[in-house]
């Protein structure tokens, strides 16, 4: 994931929220406010201060546009260890291997050596998502609630894989 990917990727992350949080979150924020809110955050992460261990894997369909990506943060946590802060999939192409592909390839970018447990956030209300999860070995701990964003604070669950090796097996 390079600097000048970041309206493409705040294009796919307000895409995939608005399919995946409808009736979750405010249906206003999803039609007027998720892009610029995306943008205005991917810009930052990617071009203006961009944090120096992390890193982001995409995918892109034959035509080259984005499909699907990761953003990770190494050492994230000292007891979860390495967040990936964001998973996302285009919402046409759910369900065809795109997101098991991207954990994959993150573990694969981590490489071997790397020892820390693989976590990260899911909506308790994102059913799709916690099924993805789970079929992806990942163990539900950590009970919480998201920082605002679309004017709500939400429930969530951390997914936490502490072997991440483990999903290089995986064929959800």
């Amino acid at each position: 994931m390079q600097d000048s990917d970041a309206d493409a990727v705040a294009d796919l992350h307000a895409t995939s929220w608005r399919s995946a949080y409808r009736g979750i979150v405010p249906d206003s924020f999803l039609d007027h406010d998720v892009f610029a809110d995306r943008q205005a955050v991917w810009r930052e992460r990617l071009q203006t201060s961009p944090a120096t261990s992390a890193f982001g894997v995409v995918a892109e369909d034959a035509a080259g546009r984005l499909i699907g990506f990761a953003y990770v943060l190494p050492g994230h946590d000292l007891v979860c260890g390495t967040l990936v802060d964001n998973l996302h999939v285009h919402p046409d192409l759910k369900g065809g291997g795109i997101g098991r592909k991207l954990l994959q390839a993150v573990v694969r970018e981590l490489g071997p050596a790397h020892a820390q447990p693989l976590h990260l956030w899911v909506l308790d209300q994102n059913e799709p998502a916690k099924r993805f999860y789970a079929r992806m070995g990942a163990e539900f701990i950590d009970p919480g609630t998201t920082p605002p964003f679309g004017g709500v604070c939400l429930p969530e669950w951390r997914c936490i894989w502490r072997n991440p090796s483990t999903l290089l097996d995986a064929n959800a």
